[in-house]
């Protein structure tokens, strides 16, 4: 029977303006879009410091950093120097563990002003902490001195909370500082002037300042539902404009800098945008820019051919301030276009992309990722797009399918190439060398059309002792080991009536459909029975299902036996050892999910890769997906389990022994893995060859794919609510849900 693959790919949204694979030879069309990126060394921070905020202004840049001290406490650097690295000011500013500085704002003349919280503790009463807690706007000076000091929250009342949201220095030198009780204007040397209310109905205000000085409030209008930006009049606190940034305006990071009024960050490119303008601006492509990292923040500006940026630097995980610089597009290598398509795009694909494009000297892959089109009104727009285009024949060279498209339909339609050839013809790879039963469960008709690099196995686990020793087993075998139970004992901890019947067809619903035929099986026996096991379900759980009792012990819920089973994702050794000597505690079985077939266990792909049956550069394409199935990648698998069969007996030996760490001399030193119940620290004992041979006979023998189709897992529950409520015979319901999903099934083959 073919299988159907239903899997779910979440992560970073990465977005690209190329079109989907026309032409003979594609040079990219984002040449505009490249940017030249350079750490900028800071020296000023030293070896123990991280950086922390940075921004450029008039002409100088700023930055902090934290020093936290074994002690307790922290040394806090405001450093600033100009854009070549000259004259450097640094201030230090000692804290103890009661003190924090926040909302420095550069004087101009080299001090800063600041926002000091500190608190004091009275921990005489252990049954009752007490705390005061205390803010101040402080004025430093050049050598981080203080000038002057003044009370912020002396008026609160008690009980009542206090919190500042934002400080800016005004172009007349005046300070705006908002807080819980309103928008205070200072003068510059700490006097108030006045006090006024923001007159905004919008929800979780944040504010940003233009380069002339002008302040703008950002946020969500619950009137239009959507998100706003308005100017800001510090003298009467009264919001104007009501500007919309154009698109799925809620989906960027707002910086402001020079050029434009605000620089956008989002789906993994930086756009430009002017206050009422009706389209943003695109500036960088990170990938085109073969920037690997998506994590990029404080963005400032020199102008729009000069960005500076703090990102985090993959192989030591610190923050680090990058240079980027526009590249003129005639300096931009050409190189045949791979256009890759996507809803979603995790990081570890996207760094593999990166890589390829830099390391490839003939093909560039060019991503769309159709979520671009989802708008505030209709947050699936871009994967209706996405599923119109690939009906219409508009396929990319490599596609990255998700849970929401009906794959088995375009398969059908002969859009997808085989990848068995390219495998069997590459002389480094062999299909012997994976796991045939994951291959064949994502082939159709003999044929894959879908790569899966690392997957994860969905079953259910139980003792032993209560289920029997072999994996597989039916709802009438369930339910004579509950009887054998005290009463009172769960099937699963806190499980409903419809998470079990959704958790039910996610692992078995393959049982009730065959794809090849068409034929769907919802009116028969099984299906009728494991509408009726549903039923035995609460509805909702009770105010006093999670009461403290149950928290204090629910690690030990199926050690002493109150819950039966748990649903198991096994992704590694570690994941199984853990739960059969801690969790459990004594020897498990992976017995899955009951089903008429007696297979109740289900594979999860990481990841899915496919190529165009009409793509003009399939040997470009392969040399992109092949990669996944190379060893290289198979041993840096970043979760869940490897494809090839070599690596998981590889690491199926590191679970044979204990972990270890590196020590302050290089050394490496052996540890023991602990895990607690009720309060009890358990020592986990490594794998015995015989658990690691078990686990990969396990992973061997599973064959059908986790089901994740939630049309037809909505139209179950539509339909079985009826039979839950008492308003229809559970025959009737099943007759019901059979005619629709035949219907769902026909329209999607």
């Amino acid at each position: 029977m073919r299988k159907r693959l239903i899997s779910w790919i979440a992560g970073v949204m990465v977005l690209a303006l190329a079109a989907c694979g026309k032409g003979e030879e594609q040079i990219t069309s984002s040449k505009n879009y490249v940017y030249k990126s350079e750490e900028i060394p800071l020296e000023e921070l030293g070896e123990m410091s991280s950086l922390g905020r940075f921004y450029i202004q008039n002409d100088r840049m700023y930055f902090n950093s934290y020093e936290w001290k074994e002690e307790g406490g922290a040394t806090m650097s405001l450093i600033s120097k100009n854009m070549d690295g000259s004259d450097v000011k640094v201030i230090q500013l000692e804290t103890g563990n009661n003190q924090n500085y926040t909302h420095e704002a550069p004087d101009g003349e080299g001090g800063y002003y600041v926002v000091l919280n500190e608190y004091i503790s009275d921990e005489s009463n252990p049954n009752q902490v007490l705390y005061e807690e205390n803010y101040f706007l402080m004025h430093l000076g050049e050598n981080g001195s203080e000038t002057w000091k003044i009370p912020l929250n002396t008026d609160i009342a008690e009980g009542e909370g206090y919190w500042i949201q934002w400080m800016k220095l005004l172009p007349d030198e005046r300070i705006a500082l908002m807080d819980s009780k309103g928008l205070h204007l200072y003068q510059g040397n700490g006097s108030l002037i006045k006090t006024v209310q923001l007159r905004t109905e919008n929800e979780s205000n944040d504010i940003y300042q233009l380069t002339n000085g002008e302040l703008v409030v950002y946020g969500y209008d619950t009137t239009s539902n959507t998100y706003m930006l308005n100017k800001l009049n510090v003298d009467t606190g009264e919001l104007s404009g009501n500007y919309v940034i154009p698109g799925n305006s809620g989906s960027y990071s707002l910086y402001t800098g020079a050029g434009y009024d605000f620089y956008l960050i989002g789906n993994n490119k930086i756009f430009g945008y002017n206050l009422g303008a009706k389209e943003i601006t695109p500036l960088m492509d990170f990938i085109d820019s073969d920037m690997s990292s998506p994590y990029v923040h404080s963005l400032s500006a020199v102008s729009e051919k000069e960005l500076y940026a703090v990102s985090n630097d993959e192989s030591t995980g610190e923050n680090v301030l990058l240079k980027l610089t526009k590249v003129a597009p005639e300096d931009v290598v050409e190189k045949i276009i791979l256009t890759l398509a996507c809803y979603g795009l995790d990081w570890d694909i996207r760094r593999q992309i990166v890589d390829f494009n830099k390391s490839n000297t003939e093909y560039r892959i060019q991503i769309t990722d159709y979520s671009q089109f989802d708008t505030e009104e209709d947050y699936s727009a871009g994967l209706t797009k996405l599923n119109t285009d690939l009906a219409s024949g508009n396929v990319p060279d490599i596609l990255l399918p998700n849970a929401q498209l009906p794959m088995a339909s375009y398969v059908a339609k002969g859009l997808f190439e085989d990848l068995y050839p390219y495998i069997d013809g590459d002389q480094e790879l062999e299909r012997d060398n994976f796991f045939s039963n994951i291959l064949s469960a994502y082939e159709t008709d003999g044929k894959l059309y879908r790569l899966v690099p690392s997957f994860t196995i969905n079953t259910v686990v139980g003792k032993t002792a209560d289920v029997g020793a072999e994996s597989g087993w039916t709802l009438e075998d369930l339910e004579a080991v509950m009887k054998k139970k005290p009463q009172g004992t769960q099937y699963f901890d806190g499980m409903t009536r419809s998470g079990i019947l959704r958790y039910s067809i996610q692992m078995t619903g393959e049982e009730f459909i065959d794809w090849d035929s068409g034929k769907c099986s919802f009116d028969s026996e099984g299906f009728i029975r494991l509408l009726e096991f549903a039923a035995q379900f609460p509805e909702e759980l009770g105010d006093d299902f999670y009461n403290e009792d149950y928290w204090n012990n629910s690690d030990s819920l199926w050690r002493n036996g109150k819950v039966l089973l748990m649903g198991f994702y096994l992704d590694s050794f570690s994941s199984y050892n853990m739960t059969k000597k801690g969790t459990f505690g004594e020897e498990i079985t992976l017995i899955g999910f009951p089903s008429q077939e007696g297979k109740g266990a289900a594979i999860s792909s990481g990841m899915e890769l496919a190529m165009s049956s009409k793509s003009k550069h399939k040997e470009g394409a392969w040399q992109f997906l092949r990669h996944f199935l190379m060893e290289e990648y198979q041993e840096k698998i970043p979760y869940g389990l490897p494809l090839s069969k070599k690596r998981v007996e590889a690491l199926g030996k590191e679970a044979m022994k204990k972990p270890t760490y590196e020590d302050e001399t290089g050394a490496m030193v052996e540890y023991d893995q602990t895990h607690y119940v009720g309060g009890q620290e358990i020592v986990i004992t490594p794998m015995s060859q015989k658990e690691v041979d078990e686990v990969i006979a396990y992973i061997s023998s599973i064959d059908q794919i986790y089901t994740y189709d939630m049309e037809l897992v909505n139209i179950i529950e539509e339909e079985a609510a009826h039979y839950f409520a008492g308003q229809k015979k559970v025959e009737e319901v099943a007759g019901i849900i059979q005619s629709r999903i035949q219907i769902y099934v026909n329209e999607n083959r």
